[in-house]
């Protein structure tokens, strides 16, 4: 488990949101008396508790925090019940995972500058900048090239009618010789290996990025990950510049 060494390091964007999490619900209170007297504070407490708990989670699970989990797993929805869910946490949540992060090396996570979100298509920096923030490099490059994938899809169903998805979508969207969308003018040798080149370069993100047997092996670092989501948005500009609009 992570936390039972220095031998693996936390991103400090990662640190600090965990942080603030922890905050968040070590400085959580419930007046019972309000609590159980009315079903719309409850509701309220409810609700609440429960987003924290279910980001908490999402934390440990990615962290490796397996003793964490179990405690969290199961514990949500809460249902008239956030009182007792509470005391846990305070007692015994908040407490371990403070001192998980204390036995855990930090290291600082390169963060790009404005500049490159600004560069990136807007839908890309949008999915990919507060998830690669956080240190979710996987995360942020699989949600990119995800809304690549229903971005085509989108264009396909609306202007052919056909459904169809990752690899083969982009084999027959942007196949060379009838193409259901085309980014060039097909007359000329140099048009036809343009649209085939990227249809293979979009069918190969499919295959080795967006697919989901390869994602469970996508751990990428932080340069790798820029890399990935540039990739992504170049894609996503050119079916935006696509000439049957």
């Amino acid at each position: 488990m992570w936390g039972n060494k220095k031998d693996r390091p936390m991103k400090q964007t990662r640190v600090e949101a965990l942080t603030k999490i922890l905050n968040d619900l070590e400085d959580f209170r419930i007046d019972g008396t309000e609590y159980w007297s009315d079903l719309e504070p409850q509701g309220y407490y409810d609700i609440a508790l429960t987003g924290l708990i279910d980001s908490l989670l999402a934390y440990c699970q990615t962290l490796g925090w397996s003793e964490l989990v179990a405690k969290l797993q199961g514990m949500t929805p809460l249902r008239a019940d956030a009182i007792e869910s509470l005391q846990l946490i305070h007692s015994y949540v908040v407490p371990e995972a403070r001192r998980l992060i204390a036995n855990t090396d930090v290291e600082e996570t390169p963060r790009p500058t404005d500049w490159f979100w600004q560069l990136v298509h807007p839908r890309v920096a949008v999915l990919a900048r507060p998830r690669f923030e956080t240190g979710f490099y996987g995360d942020a490059v699989g949600a990119v090239y995800t809304e690549f994938n229903q971005a085509v899809k989108r264009i396909v169903k609306k202007d052919h009618g056909k459904e169809l998805d990752g690899a083969r979508l982009m084999n027959i969207a942007f196949s060379p010789r009838n193409p259901l969308i085309k980014l060039t003018e097909l007359e000329t040798e140099t048009g036809r290996n343009i649209q085939q080149g990227y249809m293979q370069i979009m069918a190969g993100a499919m295959t080795g990025i967006r697919n989901p047997k390869a994602h469970e092996n996508l751990n990428p670092d932080s340069r790798k990950a820029l890399h990935l989501i540039c990739l992504a948005s170049l894609l996503m500009h050119k079916i935006d510049e696509r000439i049957d609009r």
